[in-house]
């Protein structure tokens, strides 16, 4: 395809038709080309709006990502649109939840991720290898402890790809 070398039109092309091969690679089914699709906009959005979205506090930038990969995610999990529409109805309408103390792993796990997600280190500036502090390590402790808490909580579920 030319990857950027033919312009930026054409690398544009070539980013979406990417994110959309990658899509149909993960299955056969509407979802997962929608699922490459949504990526392959957000990825020439970022490329228009680059300068004013890294402009942007950490906190807000890195949150709104989070939100971001997380409505790709719900797509890349359904069996079906309707699936994936029920989902997108359940996030973004407000209902009446469970007792917190059944929700309070859930919440924790949510909450360590965000923060995380905000304030903790991306790909780009993990290249500089400092020691950890035991402060960082207790947080990152704590995180897996939540996260394994809530998976041993959950139901069994099979392998994803088993599937395919």
């Amino acid at each position: 395809m030319g990857g950027n070398r033919g312009g930026e039109v054409r690398t544009t092309i070539n980013l979406f038709l990417t994110m959309l091969i990658g899509g149909l690679w993960h299955g056969a089914n509407w979802t997962f080309v929608i699922w490459g699709a949504y990526h392959g906009v957000l990825l020439i959005v970022y490329r228009l709006t680059a300068r004013r979205w890294d402009a942007l506090p950490v906190a807000v930038s890195r949150g709104l990502m989070l939100l971001l990969v997380v409505i790709g995610w719900v797509l890349f999990r359904c069996t079906d649109l309707s699936m994936a529409g029920a989902f997108f109805t359940k996030m973004f309408t407000p209902t009446g939840g469970t007792s917190g103390a059944d929700a309070l792993p859930l919440a924790v796990l949510v909450i360590a991720a965000g923060a995380w997600s905000i304030w903790g280190k991306n790909a780009f500036e993990f290249h500089e290898q400092h020691a950890p502090s035991a402060r960082s390590r207790l947080a990152t402790a704590f995180t897996f402890g939540i996260a394994f808490a809530v998976i041993l909580g959950s139901r069994p579920s099979p392998f994803l790809y088993f599937q395919f």
